[in-house]
């Protein structure tokens, strides 16, 4: 594999070959170096500065052999970023490195080049702006401070993820794991009620960007489950970017506030109108940021290893199904492993109501301390089980599938294990089938079903 530089051999472009060449002789890749000419001349004619010259681009090419040891120039130049993206070594490089700006764009393309290479790159691409942080790092003269955008429950996370691993090996970097979240949103998914007088609220948390703590304890875990173990040099923090509106926004606030050197976001590669529909966080990032970029494409993700559930929730309705649930949940889990026992209250028509109450909605006062006796008298007491953690909670809802998904996200289970009860239970909340079909296709986490004997 190669580092591919798209130049124009315009003073943005020499530096980012620069920092191609640098990374070529630290990783001991070949360098390539692919001419492209896009749009008209600065003086309009045909004959101006062109890239493409054969002269000009090896002459680049000798300059920058006193940095890498093999330095060539590609046997075809490019007149557009879909000649680039043709090219088969560009299509299997190790890295596609081009400068942030320095390219013409025509009136009826908004698009800059690297946005275009971003979009539809099979490799990772390296928008350059100013060159001496990622050199001086390159050659071991600093640490470098990358923040990647990471979102838990999207999948271009992975790929970015991968890519902090790829720069670990070029030296030792710091790392800001950020997300970007909407603290409605994070609270009704965590199933976190909020009360309707916001007078009872402290202060702290009155406002609609306030993270409530319990909720930022849940993220920062999702957020560095997810980033997992990095090997090399450096630190990896968490920084939690409550916010309305683009990511992409928020994302560049968070690389000003900090001084970030690299930004690292991953992409969906879409285009056409899955693009304009969705948006696009890496073409904001692209286009606004004030420090270089790494956009990630999602063929870069590693496949994460399969590994046994150590965490798992059982829906408990007191039946002789959600027994056979637990039984089977312990042996799942294996020694050191932890069980969580919910009981999901349905809420009736003459409940109390729950308006003023700020949190998880709790069993109703009168049955509180007897559903949570009963749940600890389902734990088995074997010597096996002594070697399990165990856990319950009773809370209230009107959903009983959607309090048993938000349970599942508060605890971070890796597996739901359900039992199915006869139809005719007498327990008032019995979890029927309709549940189960419901938790399956609704519940982001693996679902077992465990049937009646």
């Amino acid at each position: 594999m190669a580092i591919v530089c798209a130049t124009n051999l315009s003073p943005d472009s020499q530096e980012a070959a620069n920092v191609a060449a640098a990374l070529a002789g630290k990783l001991g890749e070949p360098l390539f170096l692919l001419g492209v000419l896009e749009g008209e001349s600065a003086t309009g004619e045909a004959g101006g500065p062109a890239a493409d010259s054969p002269s000009r681009l090896e002459a680049e090419c000798e300059r920058l052999r006193a940095f890498a040891e093999v330095v060539r120039p590609l046997p075809r130049s490019a007149s557009s970023a879909d000649e680039v993206l043709s090219d088969e070594t560009c299509r299997h490089a190790r890295w596609v490195v081009v400068a942030s700006g320095g390219w013409r764009t025509s009136a009826w393309r908004r698009a800059s080049m690297p946005e275009r290479l971003a979009r539809h790159g099979c490799a990772p691409l390296l928008a350059v702006r100013r060159d001496a942080a990622l050199v001086d790092w390159i050659r071991g003269r600093r640490r470098l401070l990358v923040m990647v955008g990471v979102d838990p429950r999207s999948a271009t996370t992975d790929a970015a993820v991968t890519f902090l691993r790829e720069l670990r090996r070029v030296g030792p970097c710091d790392v800001l794991a950020t997300y970007v979240c909407s603290p409605l949103e994070e609270r009704e998914r965590l199933g976190i009620h909020t009360p309707v007088h916001v007078e009872v609220l402290d202060p702290s948390v009155r406002g609609m960007e306030a993270l409530d703590p319990s909720v930022e304890r849940v993220l920062q875990r999702e957020v560095r489950e997810r980033v997992g173990d990095l090997m090399g040099e450096g630190g990896v923090e968490v920084v939690l970017e409550p916010g309305f509106g683009r990511p992409a926004d928020h994302l560049l606030h968070v690389a000003h506030a900090r001084r970030v050197d690299l930004l690292v976001v991953g992409t969906h590669a879409r285009g056409g109108l899955g693009r304009l529909w969705h948006g696009s966080v890496s073409a904001g990032v692209l286009r606004y940021a004030e420090q270089s970029v790494v956009c990630v494409p999602p063929s870069l993700r590693e496949p994460r290893p399969a590994a046994p559930p150590r965490s798992v929730l059982v829906p408990v309705d007191f039946s002789e199904a959600c027994a056979r649930a637990i039984s089977q949940a312990r042996s799942l889990v294996g020694p050191g492993g932890r069980v969580h026992l919910l009981h999901v209250h349905r809420r009736r028509v003459g409940d109390v109501g729950f308006q003023d109450h700020y949190g998880v909605l709790p069993e109703p006062a009168p049955e509180r301390a007897r559903v949570l006796q009963r749940l600890w008298e389902l734990v088995p007491r074997d010597e096996g089980s002594q070697a399990v953690r165990w856990s319950v909670e009773g809370v209230t809802g009107d959903d009983v599938t959607q309090a048993i998904c938000q349970a599942t996200e508060r605890e971070g289970v890796d597996l739901v294990c359900m039992g199915l009860p006869h139809e005719h239970s007498r327990e008032p909340d019995a979890l029927k089938g309709t549940v189960a079909r419901e938790l399956v296709a609704r519940c982001r986490r693996p679902v077992m079903v465990v049937p009646t004997a």
